[in-house]
């Protein structure tokens, strides 16, 4: 009798160590299989959404290529007029004013290089201008260009958002703000998944004599500020410079 009540114990206690190490594999499994990687964090702030369309869609390839589309406004006119896909031109979009030179000027102040300013501004703008999704819902899958929303680097300063258009027509303002030569350039960027439609930046250093790439949209994902991180990107073509 004592022989069989101790068969039972051990019994019991091997079914419970096999039970508890099931639930530990599967709590194991489910961190490895569902734990995001670090590149998600594109994902989380929405970049995949902007100009990101599905293969099946006709027309996926030339808006997944083309982030900006030059128009010829006249034939008398030399330069093209660029219109982002809201409808708004590329000289609109770098408006600026007194609050955002005035801010510019004060962040870089105490800079003593034009690379020191350039990262300046980079960060300011990465990490002080959230990421607007619901703002690149509208531009992505709004066919009345009257109803868009506003954008640019204005309205960027002012609601602390916006998509990659308006971050990088703010750094472009800020920019010239204090005299730093600039670009905005339109392609294609890795947000971890995909290849998607974007906007970033690129400055001159003149003390140092080179272009460099800054991309305060991707802030957030790592060191976007002249890194090897811009193998990820395809420039396709210069928007503007100033």
């Amino acid at each position: 009798m004592k022989e069989n009540k101790f068969l039972l114990v051990i019994s019991g206690i091997a079914s419970g160590c096999v039970q508890i190490s099931i639930i530990i594999a599967m709590l194991v499994f489910h961190n490895i299989t569902f734990n995001p990687t670090t590149n998600s964090s594109f994902s989380e702030n929405g970049l995949k959404q902007e100009l990101s369309f599905s293969e099946d869609s006709p027309d996926s390839r030339n808006k997944i290529s083309e982030f900006f589309k030059n128009r010829q406004s006249s034939k008398s006119e030399s330069s093209n007029t660029i219109t982002i896909y809201n409808g708004i031109t590329i000289d609109e979009g770098i408006k600026s004013n007194a609050n955002i030179n005035n801010k510019a000027v004060e962040l870089t102040g105490s800079a003593t290089s034009d690379r020191e300013r350039a990262k300046i501004l980079y960060t300011w703008v990465g990490s002080n201008i959230k990421y607007d999704n619901d703002k690149a819902e509208k531009v992505l899958y709004g066919s009345d260009n009257r109803q868009m929303p506003e954008s640019g680097a204005i309205c960027a300063f002012e609601s602390k958002s916006g998509i990659c258009f308006d971050k990088a027509c703010l750094y472009v303002a800020m920019s010239r703000a204090i005299d730093l030569k600039v670009r905005l350039i339109g392609g294609q960027a890795f947000d971890g998944e995909q290849y998607v439609g974007h906007a970033w930046n690129q400055v001159y250093l003149n003390d140092e004599n080179m272009w460099i790439n800054v991309d305060p949209t991707f802030y957030d994902g790592g060191n976007y500020f002249d890194s090897n991180l811009f193998n990820n990107h395809n420039a396709e073509e210069i928007a503007g410079e100033w």
